[in-house]
């Protein structure tokens, strides 16, 4: 069971990248200083996949762990706000899709990935941060 929490523990650093990649992007559309292309759009989509994965890897170690011992911010905090985070995630793809124009792709995939972002850095345990 320790390896899943190794590989959760690493695969974190590819969400964070894949986070600020599509930001960046989203941003650069939104403020004008660069169109909506294919690489905004892979972009959002590696994050949302990279983000799948991290989801994936998490509820196994969800499962499998001992939720009995009394911490309650890595029993239902965490797997809470990484949840609503993958959502946002999905939800600033889905919504950009949708819409016309660079800046409008821009503006809601800022909207959803910078809160999705926000939730995640909010969720990740203290004892974690590499401080």
């Amino acid at each position: 069971m320790e390896w899943l929490v190794t590989i959760h523990s690493v695969w974190r650093w590819a969400v964070l990248i894949a986070a600020i990649g599509a930001l960046a992007l989203a941003i650069a559309s939104y403020l004008g200083s660069r169109e909506w292309d294919g690489l905004s759009d892979r972009s959002t989509l590696i994050f949302t996949i990279v983000v799948d994965i991290q989801v994936l890897v998490g509820v196994l170690v969800w499962l499998f762990s001992d939720r009995g011992n009394g911490d309650a911010f890595l029993t239902w905090i965490h797997p809470g706000l990484m949840l609503v985070a993958a959502g946002l995630a999905h939800a600033g793809r889905a919504i950009s899709q949708r819409v016309e124009g660079s800046k409008a792709k821009g503006q809601r995939a800022t909207l959803f990935f910078a809160g999705s972002l926000v939730l995640m850095l909010i969720g990740i345990p203290l004892a974690s941060w590499p401080l």
